[in-house]
């Protein structure tokens, strides 16, 4: 259920809040978005927050500049105490070393938070499911409610994706999973079907709550956004995906798609992102010599902005899988906050019913280049239709997904566990 109003005073100042997360600015994914954001608002409301984070490497595993990878480091980030630990670098690609990656963190995190004093809650955000491990673990150490926050289902997506299939692992981490929700005081998803994944769990339902993601809309001011100069997309009808390179979004259609189009002069098509199908993604643009699409490497939060406020069309594209039934996409509201209307290549899924409720969309089966190529140009030959969907988008994300609405819904959520 998505929460409205639960009427609970509190004085914010007598609370601390602890929030265990495996990225976080400057690295740019919605995760760290989404916490950094979150954080930044309930500093304005007085409230203390402290963050136990990695030193910043995603996707690459190389330190960003100007860090060093040591054992405790602390620094504050508009009003936000946050402590890196040592990590573990290693690219976003690859399980075995990405769950040491994951562990490693934990362990960290779990050491480190005897340094945290007064806490009043504690907080940890998947996807990495040994982050909500840790901040469970931490909880029980400082006898502090736990709350866990939900953003993907783990185990289950790389369950469902069939990257581990070993009968006895998987049967040992639904264990962990199961206990994992217990410890919680409530859980937080970003999507209704998660909760309804949980509450098949046997957790409660009246304690899951659905805050979904949204946009500072601060950050979504169209004059102030600097162009970004490629001469490809000059005088082009832009379509645009932005976002993670991964097997669930299945990619190789919108390349497909982009072949079927090259007849058309003035469309071209622009992919942003990293992710571990980078390299499949760009070996296959090579093998179709496409000449209408440009790939693009993960850009600062800015110029994301300002690429999607150049484009005409937003694209969310995910394969045919039961795990995409219960994501939302981060990027969704990025592409609304700018006045784009959005193509979902998703079928029936929660942010593309969404998109046809709100009007600010159109919707089609997955993993159809034809279907994806027909509704591209239904948007491209109708003006009207992407002014009004395009204004649609807006209106919704203001009134409903607005992040500032999103933090304080949580807040209150927060502050009615530790009265």
């Amino acid at each position: 259920m998505i929460i409205s109003n639960l009427n609970v005073k509190t004085n914010p100042t007598e609370k601390h809040i602890l929030f265990l997360t495996h990225y976080f600015p400057p690295e740019v994914n919605a995760p760290a978005s989404r916490t950094y954001e979150h954080a930044s608002l309930w500093v304005k409301n007085g409230v203390r927050v402290t963050v136990i984070t990695n030193n910043p490497n995603h996707p690459h595993g190389k330190l960003f500049e100007g860090y060093r990878n040591q054992f405790f480091q602390r620094e504050s980030v508009n009003g936000i105490s946050v402590i890196r630990v040592k990590t573990f670098l290693t690219p976003n690609a690859g399980i075995v070393k990405r769950t040491l990656n994951h562990i490693f963190y934990a362990i960290m995190s779990i050491g480190v938070s005897f340094r945290v004093k007064k806490v009043d809650i504690v907080i940890a955000t998947s996807p990495q499911f040994f982050c909500g491990v840790a901040g469970a673990i931490i909880g029980k150490l400082k006898r502090k409610p736990f709350v866990l926050e939900i953003r993907d289902l783990w185990p289950e997506a790389i369950i469902n994706l069939r990257i581990l299939t070993n009968k006895l692992l998987i049967s040992i981490l639904r264990g962990i999973e199961k206990w994992m929700y217990s410890s919680s005081k409530v859980i937080i998803t970003t999507s209704d079907p998660q909760r309804d994944y949980i509450t098949a769990t046997g957790y409660s339902n009246e304690q899951i709550f659905t805050i979904p993601n949204g946009v500072d809309l601060e950050l979504f001011d169209v004059e102030s956004l600097s162009k970004i100069n490629l001469e490809a997309l000059n005088g082009k009808f832009l379509i645009t995906y932005a976002g993670t390179f991964g097997i669930v979004q299945g990619l190789d259609v919108l390349l497909e798609t982009s072949k079927l189009m090259e007849s058309y002069d003035d469309i071209h098509f622009l992919l942003i992102g990293d992710g571990e199908e980078r390299k499949n993604i760009i070996n296959k643009y090579h093998q179709l010599n496409t000449k209408n699409l440009t790939i693009l490497p993960l850009q600062t939060k800015e110029k994301i902005v300002g690429l999607i406020a150049q484009s005409d069309i937003g694209i969310v594209i995910r394969r045919n899988l039961p795990i995409s039934k219960t994501m939302i996409s981060a990027k969704m509201f990025e592409y609304l906050a700018m006045k784009k209307p959005v193509i979902f290549s998703t079928g029936d899924v929660e942010d593309a019913r969404l998109a046809e409720k709100y009007d600010f969309g159109l919707v089609i089966d997955p993993e159809d280049p034809y279907k994806l190529k027909d509704a591209i140009l239904k948007l491209y030959h109708d003006d009207s239709l992407r002014k009004r969907m395009g204004e649609n988008g807006l209106k919704t994300v203001k009134q409903i997904y607005n992040r500032k609405i999103m933090a304080e819904k949580m807040l209150k959520i927060i502050f009615s566990i530790t009265k």
